[in-house]
């Protein structure tokens, strides 16, 4: 009996296991995906960055020359999440704080900053969960070497032991079963 409950909870701590290595190793790619898109994300928010700087800067310029027809050909080139920022930069009156770029100003957020956090939020997440599966999985992996240790202990009984030694070996292989089980009832399952 006790060979039969070690054999089919080993075959059910395998199964766990190797579940829970598949979820471990989607968690782990979701994550490297989300992460390059975070990345890309990155590169975006850059590109843009240095398009808006160049753009004010020129804007600046003309500015500076007097050129009026010149600084709107710029305004008018400027990107839209540019815009609330240069035009609340633009209004305001003190010198000291016109000192500041419309870049230092709260209101210029670029979209792809924001994907950016939300793509490295997630990927944490997904990190996370792969990291539960993996020590989901190895627990199943150490049940599994308690029961093969079961299945040792409980076969070893036979002809080759020693009467005097057998009921020892089934103590042993009967405890090692019980916390095994127990762990099984304890470590999350998945279908």
């Amino acid at each position: 009996m006790l060979l039969a409950i070690a054999a089919l909870a080993t075959a059910w701590s395998s199964y766990q296991a190797s579940i829970w290595g598949g979820i471990q190793a989607a968690q782990y790619s979701r994550s490297s995906a989300l992460r390059a898109a975070a990345g890309q994300a990155n590169d975006d928010a850059a590109r843009s960055r240095l398009v808006d700087i160049s753009l004010f800067t020129k804007w600046l310029e003309a500015y500076a020359e007097r050129r009026p027809q010149l600084a709107a050909f710029y305004e008018r080139h400027f990107r839209p999440e540019f815009v609330p920022a240069f035009e609340a930069w633009r209004g305001l009156d003190s010198t000291s704080e016109r000192v500041t770029t419309p870049f230092d100003r709260g209101e210029y957020h670029l979209r792809r900053t924001a994907d950016a956090n939300v793509y490295n939020a997630q990927s944490v997440g997904a990190l996370a969960a792969a990291e539960h599966a993996n020590k989901t999985s190895d627990e199943y992996v150490f049940d599994t070497v308690i029961l093969a240790s079961v299945l040792f202990f409980a076969g070893a009984v036979r002809p080759h032991i020693a009467p005097r030694w057998q009921g020892m070996m089934l103590l042993v292989a009967s405890l090692l079963c019980g916390w095994a089980i127990v762990r099984l009832f304890l470590t999350p399952v998945r279908y």
